[in-house]
């Protein structure tokens, strides 16, 4: 029963709208209802009397169906609409003279046929089909006002004449409605259809223009990039190597030759720490970077991961203090968040003169843990402090003349901001600066 109902949906009969154009599902629709309304006419022109009409209706409902098998099971629909136009003519122009001529309903036939042939014909072939119709036409009235006695009315009486013209109106109106109910559907489905692609297009359009646009700047970041490096980069190396031309050629006393090696190992960690900051950053622009949020002990990791730079401090006569709570735990990325703090404290101790202090510490609200490298060290000018986290950083040196890039900061703001965290700068009122780095705190609510 669901195979039988399958084959007599609308689909199936007159074709899928996405196999079949629309023109072969009108011309599919107007086969069927020409076959089955030609059969139904069969006897009721044999009854009325009307024996060769009836033929001639037996002749189009066989052809009507030969039409509709080769267009939907054959999909020859081009040779069936020529035939159609061809055969159509002729059989309308036979019905005429054996159906009672004007005095029929065969003008509202040939007027059909026109309207099928406008709907159905590739537009090229339209002047052909349409001045065969009409010169059909034309030609059949003026037969028929030249020696009417050829074209005799074949009724019976007015009601036959009425059932026939009703019954003709019939087909005619249901073909010409379905037409015209075709051609407004497959034009409403269209219409949808092209706003629904011009809404895409407009979506595709302003993500490729966004799109552009961080590649753009993405493109320019890594461009000045490579320029900072390639400039600032080049002086450190040169430095390392005229230190070793120096100690390979040269010969120094005890004291020269310490203080060589001694500024060689300045220069070294300084172009160290700076080649890992452009490495850091650039990864986690070009692969981008992969967070894993976990439970940080806060005190712990930061007692235990700043052991370098605790040596940089006493080698450099700063006293580096931590103000740690114990139990405070954050919810971050555990590589990335001591990336941060060592960038930090690093950076604290490098704008701070020998004998100068460093505080690291850290305090708790209801949300966050607040973390704060505060230095007494040189500071930072107000016009400077706008750029500090951006790509716009110009080359600085440290109070014992240490290089860097101005990479650091904007490492420390990527990091952060990609651990949900918040970082900024705060001036000390007296000297100084203090940066401030905040980390949600872990709830085991969060399943990490």
């Amino acid at each position: 029963m669901a195979n039988l109902r399958s084959w007599l949906s609308a689909n199936h009969i007159i074709g899928n709208p996405n196999k079949f154009s629309l023109e072969e599902r009108i011309f599919n629709s107007f086969c069927v209802i020409a076959a089955i309304a030609l059969f139904l006419e069969i006897f009721f022109n044999y009854y009325i009397g009307l024996k060769i009409v009836a033929l001639i209706c037996l002749f189009g409902a066989s052809f009507s169906a030969i039409l509709y098998y080769l267009s939907r099971f054959r999909r020859n629909t081009t040779i069936a609409i020529s035939c159609l136009g061809v055969v159509a003519n002729f059989t309308f122009l036979l019905n005429y003279f054996y159906n009672s001529g004007i005095y029929g309903p065969n003008m509202l036939l040939f007027c059909l046929i026109l309207l099928i042939t406008i709907v159905v014909v590739p537009k090229k072939q339209l002047f052909l089909w349409i001045g065969l119709n009409m010169f059909t036409v034309f030609g059949v009235l003026i037969f028929e006002y030249l020696y009417p006695e050829h074209i005799p009315n074949v009724y019976a009486d007015n009601l036959t004449k009425t059932i026939d013209f009703a019954v003709t109106y019939g087909v005619a109106a249901l073909l010409i409605c379905l037409s015209i109910s075709f051609i407004r559907n497959n034009y409403d489905r269209e219409r949808i259809a092209v706003s629904q692609k011009n809404l895409e297009i407009e979506e595709q359009s302003f993500q490729i223009m966004e799109q552009n646009s961080a590649l753009e700047k993405l493109n320019s970041e890594k461009a000045k990039l490579f320029s900072i490096v390639a400039h600032d980069i080049r002086s450190p190396l040169s430095s390392i190597l005229g230190y070793l031309e120096i100690l390979a050629e040269t010969d120094m006393t005890e004291k020269e030759d310490v203080q060589i090696k001694q500024r060689l190992l300045h220069v070294t960690k300084d172009t160290s720490e700076m080649l890992t900051n452009v490495l850091s950053w650039s990864k986690s622009q070009l692969d981008g970077a992969r967070v894993d949020i976990v439970k940080v002990d806060v005190a712990l990791e930061l007692k235990k991961g700043l052991s370098l730079e605790k040596n940089i401090a006493c080698k450099k006569d700063i006293d580096l203090e931590f103000d740690l709570d114990d139990g405070v735990f954050v919810a971050a990325d555990l590589n990335m968040f001591l990336i941060v703090v060592r960038n930090l404290v690093n950076n604290a101790i490098k704008f701070t003169p020998e004998g100068g202090r460093v505080l690291l510490s850290l305090s708790v609200n209801e949300e966050e843990c607040l973390i704060k490298v505060k230095d007494n060290g040189l500071g930072i000018s107000e016009s400077h402090q706008a750029d500090l986290f951006k790509l716009k950083a110009l080359s600085t040196f440290g109070t014992n003349n240490e290089k860097g890039v101005g990479l650091g900061l904007l490492l420390c703001k990527d990091f952060t901001e990609l651990q949900n965290g918040k970082i900024w700068y705060e001036p000390n009122v007296d000297k100084g600066s203090t940066f401030v780095v905040s980390f949600n705190l872990y709830r085991l609510s969060e399943g990490k």
